[in-house]
């Protein structure tokens, strides 16, 4: 495995540290104010965290065939370590400014729990970690697939893509979490 540049180390980083903060979270919630939902039409902390676990697995697999498919075609070795964790940054995707509605399949599917969502979730960030790593011999910036929402992205914007992703769900559950335990502070009876 070749040594990481700054540009891929950035990136692992980043990924650790988003899902060390997501990890905190989550960490010792309720089950039962993990599956419940502030209103009807937004999802359950356990639901988001499932919601990120299909995402993740859709980036690690999209990552690993681009990556496979550079490698087959003779991709190029690695040559600039520019940092690229800000090439997103005017998307604003971190930000939870306006309601941004998935596509059905990458929708929670089943009402699981959360513990249960969230050890497929660090499965798939496992398989993305391999693919980025065993990739850091090759210049992945030309390798490009489309964003329904944010146009072409490269390899490595994608990986960052899956950090900020899961950063702004992160925020969600945090504020889903506050609402469902104050409502439930609010039917609690006055002893």
């Amino acid at each position: 495995m070749a040594q990481l540049n700054r540009r891929l180390s950035e990136i692992i980083t980043l990924l650790d540290t988003n899902r060390d903060a997501l990890r905190g979270t989550i960490e010792g919630v309720n089950p039962a104010f993990a599956t419940m939902r502030p209103r009807s039409d937004n999802w359950s902390a356990a639901e988001v965290v499932e919601h990120l676990a299909i995402v993740e697995d859709s980036i690690s697999r999209l990552l690993a065939k681009l990556v496979r498919q550079a490698r087959e075609s003779g991709a190029p070795p690695v040559t600039s370590d520019e940092s690229i964790i800000s090439s997103l940054d005017k998307f604003r995707l971190t930000e939870v400014v306006q309601k941004i509605e998935a596509p059905p399949s990458l929708n929670p599917a089943k009402e699981s729990q959360i513990e249960e969502s969230f050890a497929i979730l660090e499965k798939k960030r496992a398989d993305l970690r391999e693919t980025l790593l065993s990739s850091a011999d090759l210049d992945l910036s030309g390798v490009k697939q489309a964003h329904r929402l944010f146009g072409e992205l490269n390899v490595y914007q994608w990986a960052v893509f899956a950090a900020q992703h899961e950063e702004r769900h992160r925020r969600q559950i945090e504020k889903t979490l506050d609402e469902v335990t104050e409502r439930a502070a609010e039917c609690a009876p006055i002893v």
